[in-house]
This record gives C-alpha cells, structure tokens and sequence, in this order.
C-alpha cells in the first residue's frame, strides 16, 4: 500500500479515485443532518463559506441550499474533483490548493465533512484552514468518532490491534484514505494550537448508525469485523461471536436493497452496473427498511419511519470574543 501521508502519493491516490467514481452522493437522511447543523448555528445572513475538501460537491450543493444568500466554494487537492463539482454547481466557486494563496483571509465560515481523517498532517492542515479564514470566523467539521461509546469502539477493544496505535489510533477495518482517529480532546488541542475554542460537540447514533451501516456494508465485511481468531481472550470471543450472529442476520436481510442503492448513487454507471441493477431490483422491493436500535425497520417512501442519527462526531469552533453561546446540533 502506497504511503498516503506522502503529499504527492496522496495526490495522485485521489486523483485516481475520483476518476474511477468516489463520493459521487451521500444519502438524504445524512445530508439533512448536516443542514440541521448549519442551520442551528446561528450564522449571520451573508458571508463567505469555503467546503474544505469539498469533493464532487455533494456537501457543497448542501451548504448552498441551507446558507442561499452566503457565497459558498470549494477547495479539493484534486482537479477531477474540482471540474467534477463545478459542472454540478455552476451557481458557486472551486478552486484546487494550488491556487489557495489567492483566497487568504477570505472566508467567514469553513465546514468539512470526513476530510481531517484523511489529512497528511494535522499541524500543517489548521495552518491552512486558519489561512483561509477572517479574523472572526467560524468553523464546521463533521468526522469519525475516536472516542469510546461507539459499536464500532467497543468492537475494536475486543481484537488484538483492534485500534492501532502505531497509525494515530485508526480502527483496524477502516479504509486506505483514513491515517487518524481522533478523540474531542485531541481535535480541540489541534484547534487551539490556530487560536480557535471549541463551542459544541456532538456525538449521535453510537449505536444506531453505527449497527445501519456496517449491516449495509456486506457479509463478508461483517465477517471480518468480528472475526472472533482475533479476539483477546475468551471473553471476547464470545462477545464477538455475538455480534456475528446479530450483525450477519441483519446484513443478509438487507443485502440486495443495499447494493441496488449503492450502483444507483453512481454518476457513470457501466452496462454492468445495469445489469446489476435489473438483478437487484425484485429483491430489493422487498427490503425497503433499516437499522434502528438493532431492529429491522420498515419505512415509507424509502424514509426511515423513526430518524437515524449518524455516528460522527460534530465540532464547531468559533474565533474571536462573542456576545452569545453557539452550538450544531
């Protein structure tokens, strides 16, 4: 495997992967999140908004709509991106980091979603951010969770190297592109170092999401999760054998609906991926449902009857002395 905290490897990496089709949309019910976010913070009517590894502008668009009368960009290490986003939102502005230095101090407002876990160093990447930021500005980042509470936590403290601490704490089933999983403190500490307080974090679905999304992923990965050869004593061997069984029950119930899903949010679709598709599509009809404290639920309309709050972590800072308390929720 390449070594990402390489600037020119990573380069190169994501360049790859956004030509090939990555991140191309996010579901509605995380999108909707964010805007609950952004609306409960108490920001100003106008101002400038930068999307800080803004992708294809799934998050962007998502910025545009909640804030219609601020001026939203997005930056992105990758040109692919950045054309790719444009032609989605024509109504904003994207720049690559290359061109970062005619941005300086611009910007009331920087929001992020799952980038700082892909960052190569966090020292360097606050120094950016505080760059492109006003005197008094705000910030938004939603990422994983390193804290303890999570499924996804307490599964990895019952396997040998379950959180690898020689690679910032990542959990052991997580993707190339993750180096670090941070705890609130550690992220606070990182922000303080550029001169921002934090106001609010928020910590949703520890269990909810986290029990949606792995049962979303595929059998296979649920396996590997909780694979109890790896386990640290009989304990938890048992404990992960218990996980199996629940996990891959729940995984196999929604395994069509979850794939039809997956090739359907993809903007190039190949003749295979439609075939695919027409596969999937009578299964799937049957499981139109999702994860909700470990259940199988149905929903209507492709919405889940009661809301899945998302296994991130949430922080606002806010720079400079205020007269009022802000938070996101």
């Amino acid at each position: 495997m390449a070594d990402l905290h390489d600037k020119s490897t990573a380069k190169e990496f994501y360049e790859n992967r956004y030509e090939e089709g990555y991140m191309e949309e996010w579901d509605d019910s995380k999108k909707n999140m964010v805007r609950e976010i952004i609306r409960s913070a108490g920001l100003p009517a106008k101002g400038r908004a930068l999307d800080f590894g803004c992708g294809n502008g799934v998050f962007t668009k998502v910025l545009k709509e909640t804030l219609p009368d601020w001026e939203v960009y997005g930056v992105e290490i990758s040109k692919t991106a950045v054309l790719n986003a444009g032609k989605r939102l024509p109504q904003c502005k994207f720049f690559t980091d290359q061109e970062a230095d005619q941005y300086a101090g611009s910007f009331d407002l920087l929001f992020s979603h799952h980038v700082i876990e892909h960052v190569q160093s966090l020292d360097e990447t606050f120094g950016f951010i505080n760059r492109y930021l006003k005197q008094q500005a705000y910030q938004i980042h939603i990422l994983p969770c390193g804290n303890p509470g999570s499924l996804e936590h307490t599964i990895c403290t019952l396997r040998k190297n379950g959180i690898e601490k020689d690679k910032d704490n990542r959990f052991f089933f997580e993707e190339p592109g993750h180096l670090r999983r941070l705890s609130s403190v550690e992220f606070a500490a990182a922000e303080n170092k550029i001169g921002f307080t934090l106001q609010q974090s928020y910590f949703a679905g520890q269990e909810d999401y986290a029990v949606n999304w792995i049962t979303k992923s595929s059998p296979r990965f649920v396996k590997k999760l909780t694979d109890s050869t790896e386990a640290i004593n009989a304990e938890a061997a048992g404990k992960l054998q218990g996980y199996r069984k629940k996990l891959l029950g729940l995984t196999y119930r929604q395994f069509a609906r979850s794939k039809y899903l997956e090739i359907s949010y993809k903007w190039k679709k190949k003749p295979a991926d439609y075939i695919k598709m027409a596969v999937l599509f009578f299964p799937s009809c049957f499981q139109h449902h999702c994860i909700i404290n470990g259940k199988s639920v149905q929903t209507k309309n492709g919405m889940p009857i009661s809301r899945i709050q998302m296994a991130v972590k949430c922080f606002w800072y806010l720079k400079g002395n205020f007269d009022h308390d802000y938070c996101a929720a």
